[in-house]
């Protein structure tokens, strides 16, 4: 008995010790593909940093994100978790056959803060409109929870811009709640819900042509938590219209012809295929009659949304607060903007400040 615990001891020891020096000596990677992240680097040693202990985490921090084989680690500690009955892993939670993100309840501070910044860039812009998308929560609420409290906070907000809100979102999106409107294992909606916000928003109906761009995409949800019992398909829905276009990308020279980058088509984050990923600024312009000009303030949920809208505007101006600082009251200004249009999901409009670090900075 006594020389099977010892056996067992050496093992586990053997174990402990090539797992230490594993990390002691691979390489350090910067980047990671699952996560979708920077990952933490090796904190410098000084006095300062180990008297008030930030060091300690930070190391703690860099230890965890370079441990050996985390992905794999990561997914088997996820299959015990939901093994044992967990229903929700790092504020992702399992539905049907789907991965859930956790709500963003925002705080009364940073709901003041929205509403005030809101009301100022309608006073001195009043061609102003809002579209919020619920996230997945918000949907299928009924799988993680007894109350929409996302509905909730839609409502209450929307109650401070009725005529800013063109649509209601969630309605759009109930109607075809039985559809694949959200990707499985991704926090973004389809391309499909993409459509049905389109064609509510300018009330009419788009005829596209569909294509496959991958069908084993395993999106950030699934990646956070090491989760990959199932997989989705990312399908880009191309208008059927005679609208010409080209696009620049953070005010460079070099001129696009597709909003499309199939460079991403098979990488760590396929949803890059609109127009390669999140960027400071983006210029579209068109051949369409309409003499309009839109400023659509944004996240990552308008990348799929845009194709829908080309033949509505002569020049689509796109910006992401989180990447692009510049003054925008000169940005309006030199581009004739006539329309402005905030387009998010629920969870990053209530959690992201930098819109009202742009709002804050308007020059009158």
């Amino acid at each position: 008995m006594k020389k099977n615990i010892k056996f067992i001891g050496y093992i586990a020891l053997t174990f402990l010790l090539t797992i230490f020096f594993l990390n002691l000596f691979l390489p350090v990677k910067t980047f990671s593909k699952e996560e979708n992240r920077t990952l933490a680097s090796k904190p410098k040693l000084q006095l300062s940093s180990i008297i008030d202990g930030s060091y300690f985490s930070s190391y703690n921090k860099y230890l965890e994100d370079q441990f050996w084989n985390k992905a794999t680690w990561k997914s088997l500690k996820t299959k015990f978790e939901k093994f044992i009955g967990l229903k929700k892993i790092d504020n992702i939670y399992f539905g049907n056959n789907k991965l859930i993100e956790e709500i963003v309840i925002p705080n009364e501070e940073f709901l003041n803060r929205r509403v005030n910044n809101i009301k100022k860039l309608n006073q001195y812009y009043q061609n102003l409109s809002i579209v919020l998308i619920p996230n997945k929560i918000g949907i299928y609420y009924d799988e993680v929870d007894s109350s929409n409290v996302q509905k909730e906070i839609y409502d209450e907000f929307t109650n401070n811009f009725n005529d800013l809100f063109k649509i209601n979102s969630f309605e759009v999106l109930n109607n075809h709640k039985e559809e694949d409107i959200f990707y499985k294992t991704d926090h973004h909606y389809t391309t499909k819900a993409a459509l049905y916000i389109s064609e509510a928003l300018y009330s009419k109906k788009i005829d596209y042509s569909k294509y496959i761009v991958n069908n084993s995409f395993y999106g950030t949800s699934a990646n956070k938590i090491g989760y990959y019992n199932y997989s989705d398909t990312i399908e880009l829905y191309i208008p059927n219209n005679d609208i010409k276009y080209y696009l620049t990308y953070n005010n460079e020279d070099t001129i696009y012809t597709s909003i499309y980058d199939k460079t991403k088509q098979y990488s760590y984050n396929p949803y890059e295929i609109f127009f390669g990923g999140n960027k400071s600024i983006i210029d579209i312009k068109t051949t369409s009659k309409n003499k309009d000009k839109l400023l659509l303030i944004k996240d990552s949920y308008a990348n799929s949304f845009v194709p829908f809208i080309l033949e509505e505007y002569q020049e689509i101006i796109i910006i992401d607060p989180r990447y692009y600082h510049d003054d925008l009251n000169n940005l309006i200004n030199d581009k004739e903007i006539t329309n402005i249009m905030l387009f998010y999901n629920m969870n990053t409009f209530f959690e992201d400040s930098s819109l009202d670090d742009l709002i804050e900075n308007l020059k009158e």
